[in-house]
């Protein structure tokens, strides 16, 4: 059951980190308004939390696997 929550906590990292991607390449666009890039500076920053946290607990999950 533990490698099934890891794996699913990888692909939850994996959305997020995409997420932040996309967020991070809307904010680096000349051609979008500032308060635009301001906004999506800010959701990439989260994103990239996110996908921190869920990496953390894709580990937790797979050492507990490994220990069993």
């Amino acid at each position: 059951m533990d490698a099934v929550k890891a794996g699913i906590e990888k692909a939850k990292e994996a959305m997020d980190n995409k997420t932040a991607e996309k967020k991070l390449e809307k904010a680096n666009d000349p051609n979008v308004k500032p308060s635009e890039r301001l906004d999506a500076q800010f959701e990439a920053g989260k994103a990239a939390c996110k996908a921190a946290e869920h990496h953390v607990k894709a580990e937790h999950h797979h050492a507990k696997h490994v220990a069993d």
